[in-house]
């Protein structure tokens, strides 16, 4: 999650005090009530003095936020009478609230035109009441434990006020479990269930425990939130399968298939307190046949899945190429594409990486460049919003600096596209055009943003198919919108499932339930790697595997060396998507999906 805000209620910050107390007027408070001709706004402003003669000038609140007047507040109105002007422009008051509460402020008995504000304990203003004239004024708001200001202050004239003011705490309710080993029991099925419960500075943790039977699409949403809470989905060991962590007051959702057991859910706060309704629901789900839990769809297969995008049978097999280290490229059985004339040709691939070193001699001659964009004239030529933009885009730094500091994004692109020239490594598809996108920097660091807008350059700028060997925490909003956009646009995005060894895929590869794909590494013998992320339960998640243990790829700097990771399993896949591309270039997403899944071979 973003952090947007440390506090527990958003301020308007538009107007303040000016340095002698008195508020900034600005247009749309109550600047239309003043007289637009020079000798109507004297004779007002004289009648107003007049008035102010007859006016008892009771001084008993502070007249700042350090002499603020403390005053005790509870559920019965407690009201207090003074007096603003010319001569005391401000009264403060200061009140503490024990629990979250409703409150509520009325100011009355009004001669001239004066208006009130509700402060946090930092004299920011959280609320204000600015009627015209001498018409009361009122201010009704839920707010979290803590200190609060008022400040009763005149707009133009004189005049003596009550201000009554009552504070009524929450029934918090408090039905779930606070603990793990505490948490409420539930039942869940095809009909929402709902729960009803709160989280805050009292509550931080609320604990549902649910059990399913047989494999299941699991969906909860938490709703009617008035602060940010979030919610995770937790295995029976209590660790994170997934988790919904949207900004402000922002519903939550969780859509999962889940293997039969036990399993938890967490609602808890990230800023401030809250009401909210948790409703859960399980169906019984289908599975796919040919599906595993281990390795979803199984090895991807070059030959069947271009002979797939050309509704032909596999194509036959062919001797053996290279040497040991180019395993990679004969298990995934790329060599029976090529000898049919397809090898990435005419296919752009961007690397969301950190980035490439495009001097390398393996891959110098296969790297995508921005035709409409003059090179260092330091101008957008091609109107993309991005200047000098010829080797794609940096978006971790902000510049057209794409060359790899790091070895991880130059060892992707090398398994995707380095020559077939009798030297060194090649690449799956080594007649595609490699168009480097960095969104990690040099210590493989990155943001969603960066990621987010890394994927939108690609597709707007010609990009094919998409390779992000990276993973992250939570689910981004901006990620998902983003690979959404790539989907719709006809462009295929290959996600790493991850490292950690866990049941399911990490994000984002676990968005392959809907868009790209997700790819999980086996060795040279076919057998899954013990740190590869598994598929999981939910045969909807598109998830083959490929070469990911000691797969041998170019190196920044002309050099050549091993790396293990599904980092390095995800790009033989964008390679056979290029193959495919290069094979036919109309295909959708959904029958890349649909032709890689099918062609695949189960390791179970």
């Amino acid at each position: 999650m973003i952090d947007n805000f440390a506090a527990n209620d958003i301020y308007n910050y538009i107007d303040g005090l000016d340095s002698s107390g008195f508020e900034k007027f600005l247009a749309g408070n109550n600047s239309s009530i003043f007289p637009t001709i020079a000798t109507n706004r004297a004779t007002s402003l004289f009648k107003e003095e007049v008035a102010s003669l007859d006016l008892t000038t009771l001084d008993n609140a502070g007249n700042t936020l350090a002499t603020a007047r403390d005053i005790t507040i509870g559920a019965t109105p407690t009201t207090y009478s003074d007096f603003v002007g010319s001569t005391d422009t401000n009264d403060y008051y200061r009140f503490s609230l024990g629990d979250t509460s409703n409150f509520s402020l009325d100011l009355t008995g009004l001669s001239a035109d004066a208006d009130v504000s509700l402060l946090n304990s930092n004299g920011r203003v959280i609320t204000k009441s600015t009627n015209n004239n001498n018409s009361s004024e009122s201010i009704t708001r839920q707010l979290n434990a803590g200190t609060y200001y008022v400040r009763v202050y005149p707009y133009r004239g004189s005049t003596n006020y009550n201000l009554s003011l009552a504070a009524a705490p929450l029934a918090i309710p408090d039905n779930a479990g606070n603990t793990l080993a505490t948490a409420r029991d539930i039942t869940i099925g095809a009909t929402p269930t709902s729960y009803s419960d709160f989280v805050g500075s009292t509550d931080t943790n609320d604990y549902y425990r649910f059990s399913l039977g047989t494999t299941s699409d699991f969906s909860l949403n938490l709703t009617g939130l008035s602060a940010d809470a979030d919610v995770s989905l937790l295995d029976s060991n209590g660790s994170v399968i997934t988790r919904s962590t949207n900004s402000s007051n922002s519903s939550e959702s969780i859509t999962r298939q889940l293997s039969a057991g036990t399993y938890f859910v967490q609602v808890y706060p990230y800023s401030g307190s809250t009401n909210y309704n948790l409703a859960l629901s399980a169906t019984t789900a289908t599975v796919a046949p040919g599906y595993s839990a281990i390795s979803g769809y199984g090895l991807v297969n070059a030959a069947a899945a271009v002979a797939g995008a050309l509704n032909e049978s596999p194509f036959a097999d062919v001797p053996t190429f290279g040497g040991a280290n180019d395993w990679g490229v004969n298990l995934v059985n790329a060599p029976e594409a090529w000898a049919r004339g397809y090898t990435g040709q005419g296919v752009v691939v961007a690397v969301l990486d950190t980035g490439v070193d495009r001097n390398h001699a393996d891959l110098a001659g296969n790297i995508w460049t921005n035709a409409g964009e003059i090179a260092n004239d330091g101008l957008d030529n091609d109107g993309n919003g991005y200047v000098d933009d010829v080797y794609g885009w940096n978006f971790a730094n902000g510049n057209n600096n794409t060359l790899d500091g790091n070895s991880h994004g130059t060892h992707v692109a090398g398994t995707i596209a380095a020559g077939n020239n009798g030297f060194g490594a090649t690449g799956v598809a080594y007649n595609s055009r490699i168009m480097p996108v960095k969104v990690l920097d040099d210590s493989g660091s990155g943001s969603y943003s960066g990621v987010a807008q890394g994927i939108r350059y690609a597709v707007d700028n010609g990009a094919d198919v998409i390779n992000m060997s990276l993973g992250g925490g939570s689910t981004d909003s901006a990620v998902q919108s983003a690979l959404q956009y790539a989907s719709s646009s006809g462009v295929i995005v290959v996600m790493a499932a991850g490292n950690e060894g866990a049941a399911q895929p990490g994000y984002p590869a676990s968005s392959a339930t809907s868009w790209g794909l997700a790819v999980g590494a086996v060795d040279s013998s076919n057998q899954m790697a013990s740190f590869s992320n598994r598929a999981g339960s939910n045969s909807s998640m598109r998830y083959v595997t490929a070469p990911g243990v000691q797969v041998y790829s170019t190196l920044p700097n002309g050099g050549y060396g091993f790396l293990s990771g599904t980092s390095m399993a995800a790009p033989h896949v964008a390679g056979v998507v290029a193959l495919m591309l290069s094979a036919n270039p109309n295909l959708t997403d959904a029958q890349v999906r649909q032709i890689i899944t099918d062609t695949a071979g189960n390791v179970a």
